[in-house]
């Protein structure tokens, strides 16, 4: 039942991660739900019964995610940049200090940077955190904006603002050593 959990988990992680990280989360749940139908088909029992359900479910899942991450057009991979022609200092003034970036990272970020996606820097693992906090908060907030390696832009949620996105990397690096 652990197994199915995790499946479960794994599969949750898709919809918030990129596609080469969607393709190997849907790898391992498929793989673990496989193991789960398994070893419920050899059970006689009522419980072993609904695993089994489970289990099929959380592979349907993984077929639909495949799915989709195949029919994701380009244009979803990149925010369209925006024209906005506000002066540097009422950006500045305007960025992180309204929106709460704890809110924002709960409800986005915490799916890949609360530890389930590998390769994705934790939520307070100082050392995870170091060497991006190092290249300063411009460069963390150009990163969160625009993607950077496996991570797409904006986290893969294009309908948040930059402030947003911004708020909620400050949020991130100040839980992880960082004195932004």
């Amino acid at each position: 039942m652990n197994k199915l959990l995790i499946a479960a988990m794994m599969m949750a992680a898709l919809s918030a991660c990129s596609q080469e990280a969607k393709q190997e989360t849907k790898e391992a749940a498929s793989a673990v739900a496989s193991e789960v139908k398994d070893a419920a088909a050899s059970a006689t029992d009522a419980a072993a019964s609904s695993a089994q359900a489970a289990a099929s479910k959380v592979e349907d899942t993984a077929a639909k995610a495949a799915s989709e991450v195949k029919e994701a057009p380009a244009s979803e991979a990149k925010p369209a940049e925006k024209t906005e022609a506000a002066p540097a200092d009422e950006k500045k003034d305007a960025s992180s200090a309204k929106v709460d970036g704890k809110a924002v990272f709960e409800a986005n970020c915490k799916m890949c940077h609360g530890g389930t996606i590998p390769g994705a820097p934790v939520v307070g693992k100082n050392d995870d955190w170091a060497p991006r906090i190092k290249q300063g908060k411009e460069t963390l907030h150009k990163h969160a904006l625009e993607g950077f390696n496996s991570m797409p832009a904006k986290g893969g949620n294009t309908n948040l603002s930059d402030d947003e996105v911004k708020a909620a990397a400050d949020y991130m690096a100040n839980q992880s050593g960082a004195k932004f």
